[in-house]
């Protein structure tokens, strides 16, 4: 990082400034603080570009786009103002080198570390393809190096714009010596550029040469479009694949699913980098931890009277305008299920989850941001919605929360209980003599549907009372509402969504991820000493992430992992698990979806399975016991979800809930109940005279709470969950019975 110099800005929004990271011909890469302290790279376009209204529509555009790339190794962009007299965009600042340094520095990567990247840049760039977008300049300079893997950049971010960067406008953009041909003679461009350009980073990779060489623009470019690649120096293992990726005919290179496969990545044993560059990205790491905290002034309060972030004087009653589109507060009387705990206390993983979260996770930074305000007033010119006094008493004013759920689509069940769950909460709330303030829930019926959605987060964003949401009930749902939340800048809970795409600036995932559910199957398997599992996935995405890390974890153990894909859909059941079966496996662990899962308990108990059977959440499902019958019987399931049913520190509220409305809670009912108080409760601790949906963001972030289901945390910089809660569940009597929580048995 290099000082600022005297024409760079001070601020930039709500960012502070702390210095120079590089700089080209398009504009200035700057390292900025977020008001929550996260540290984010800030792109500052040239005036002479922002003049251009053809340039400020590409980037307006590009930027859109780029919100939607959601791939663990692609840095997001967490912030961008597209429309201000110099536009900007912030993304995530990764302290690690790029791979041109590394490689300029010490050296070619080792084979196995090539493979790795090889693959995890596939997949990054299959997310940017994925959400219609070309990279166009995939590099060295573009790919920065973290300790769990890389991070393909876009637009330069975090890296110096044109060091040799060619960019006639419409004519050719990309870098030397890793563009592809059609780059070159300035033709169409599409997602198999980026293939080609993938294997030129490969080739440097692995030989610390370029595989169309050195010297004038022009000579590279040529032997570009005619040459053969110099691919002498690298290992016989990488040059099929590479060889592929670098074919002249865009039609002839492989696909990015293609390259992933071929190079699935392999961490056991520890980094997958070279020594010298593990120490390097600890010492940056530890460098940026180390910049001072920023000391607030007048000017950091954030655009209201001195005071707080949220503008005014600390303390003061809470008030807003009354009624709405939806009807009034469910004002109805407490029923006594509880409301949790309130401590706000940072909350650290156990030891051994964290262990387990240091060999599968990173950490990503993600910056806050959003400036809609929610008066917290009552009485006076400062009660925008004029409530005044009613029968001689101060009105208590009023905050809203806002419930995405599927009310009439394939997920209505799991939707309207949650939708009753969190009336229950608010009216538990609001029947309290002491609470400050009154909660109006918002709910909008998205049926499970992306354009419905969508639709559901404009109405949220219109209310200036509604400071959070809780949804999306279906995962197609959540990922196309996270968009708009994100442009909105309107928080969101979700207490069933764990897909590991869905970083967001604004959202929490207030469950274990799809990934992270796995921690108990690896420390049961530890217990009882099973040093050969047959892990199936199902090959679908949720089939993906359940798996993949878990097998990375069992290996680095030093375990016997038969790592097995049985398709979704596939006819022959009786087959496959016979065919697994007879690798003699002691423990199974099925990571797929639903559709299947029953029909694969009856293969595998039919193929004569004898062993512990292992499911995820997506068998937690009353579908699933009727579809598997008596073959269910001794499945251990492990969930997200605190079954009302089963799980005693739940049954407050379920009792609480039947005498409401007549009927049991379903699944993730409990934990819609809980959202709602963590809200309110993060709410009530800061205490503020007028509380923004920026103020609370950061607020829910850090702090913890313990509901009637789990107790919730977050990661403060990506609003990742890291409490405890993963339930663990045996099959007995065609039900499901909890033995126990994270591992440990009730």
């Amino acid at each position: 990082m290099e000082p600022l110099r005297s024409t760079d800005p001070a601020r930039i929004a709500g960012y502070r400034v702390l210095g120079r990271l590089g700089a080209g011909g398009m504009g200035v890469v700057l390292l900025g603080r977020s008001p929550g302290g996260a540290l984010v790279a800030i792109k500052l376009i040239r005036a002479e570009y922002a003049d251009d209204t053809g340039f400020r529509a590409r980037f307006r555009r590009e930027v859109a786009i780029a919100r939607q790339v959601r791939n663990r190794w692609a840095v997001p962009v967490v912030d961008a103002d597209t429309e201000a007299p110099a536009p900007w965009l912030a993304t995530e600042f990764v302290p690690g080198p790029a791979l041109s340094e590394a490689v300029g520095g010490g050296g070619p990567l080792p084979e196995r570390g090539v493979r790795a990247l090889g693959s995890m840049l596939a997949e990054a760039l299959g997310a940017v393809h994925t959400a219609g977008l070309v990279h166009r300049d995939v590099k060295p300079g573009n790919v920065l190096l973290g300790l769990d893997g890389p991070r393909l950049i876009d637009f330069g971010i975090a890296r110096a714009l044109d060091d040799t960067v060619l960019t006639a406008t419409d004519v050719i953009v990309g870098s030397p010596g890793f563009l592809s041909p059609e780059q070159a003679q300035g033709r169409r461009i599409g997602p198999a550029s980026d293939v080609f350009s993938l294997g030129c980073v490969l080739v440097y990779a692995a030989t610390g040469g370029r595989p169309f060489g050195t010297g004038p623009v022009e000579a590279m470019l040529f032997r570009t479009v005619h040459d053969p690649a110099e691919l002498g120096a690298l290992p016989p293992g990488l040059r099929p694949v590479v060889e592929a990726c670098l074919s002249k005919a865009p039609e002839d290179r492989p696909t990015t699913a293609d390259v992933r496969q071929a190079f699935a990545e392999d961490l056991s044993g520890g980094s997958w980098l070279p020594g010298p560059v593990t120490h390097l990205i600890a010492e940056r790491s530890a460098r940026m931890l180390a910049l001072p905290d920023i000391d607030a002034t007048s000017l950091d309060a954030g655009g209201g009277p001195a005071g707080g972030p949220g503008g005014g004087p600390e303390g003061g009653p809470f008030g807003g305008p009354p009624g709405g589109p939806f009807g009034g507060p469910d004002t109805g009387a407490g029923t006594g299920a509880g409301s949790g705990g309130r401590d706000t206390t940072a909350v650290s993983p156990s030891p051994g989850r964290r262990r387990f979260l240091t060999y599968v996770t990173g950490g990503v930074v993600l910056a806050a941001a959003g400036s809609t305000t929610a008066w917290l007033v009552s009485g006076g010119d400062k009660d925008p919605g004029g409530r005044g006094e009613k029968d001689g008493k101060t009105a208590r004013p009023e905050l809203r929360i806002g419930l995405q759920a599927d009310l009439s689509g394939p997920s209505a069940a799991i939707g309207r209980g949650q939708d009753r769950a969190a009336r229950l909460a608010v009216a538990e709330h609001n029947a309290r003599r002491d609470a400050p303030f009154t909660l109006r829930l918002t709910t909008v019926d998205d049926g499970g549907g992306e354009e419905r959605a969508k639709a559901a987060v404009r109405r949220f964003a219109e209310d200036p009372l509604l400071v959070a949401a809780i949804g999306a009930t279906g995962t197609d749902a959540a990922r196309e509402a996270l968009v708009a939340y994100d442009e909105a800048a309107l928080p969101l809970l979700s207490v069933v969504d764990g897909d590991i795409r869905h970083l967001n600036r604004v959202f929490l995932c207030a469950r274990p991820r799809n990934d992270m559910q796995m921690l108990p199957v690896a420390e049961f398997l530890g217990a009882y000493e099973i040093d050969r599992v047959a892990l199936v996935d199902d090959g679908t995405e949720y089939g993906r992430q359940t798996t993949r890390f878990l097998d990375a974890g069992l290996r680095g153990n030093g375990r016997t992992v038969f790592a097995e894909t049985v398709r979704e859909g596939t006819r022959d059941l009786d087959a496959e698990a016979e065919r697994i079966v007879g690798k003699r496996p002691g423990a199974v662990v099925y990571g797929g979806g639903l559709r299947d899962a029953g029909r694969f308990a009856k293969s595998l108990n039919r193929a004569g399975f004898l062993g512990p059977k292992i499911a995820t959440q997506a068998a937690h499902d009353p579908r699933f016991l009727a579809e598997a019958g008596e073959d269910a019987a001794g499945w251990l399931v492990v969930s997200t979800a605190a079954d009302p049913a089963s799980v005693p520190s739940v049954h407050p509220f379920a009792a609480a809930y039947r005498k409401r409305f007549d009927q049991a809670p379903p699944l993730f009912a409990a934990e819609a109940y809980d959202a709602v108080g963590l809200i309110a409760s993060c709410a009530e601790k800061l205490g503020r005279q007028r509380l923004s949906r920026q103020d609370l963001l950061p607020a829910l972030r850090t702090t913890s709470y313990k509901g009637v289901s789990k107790s919730y945390a977050f990661e403060s910089a990506n609003g990742m969950y890291t409490g405890t809660g993963v339930f663990v569940y045996r099959v007995e009597r065609g039900r499901f019975r909890y033995i126990g929580m994270n591992g440990r048995e009730v």
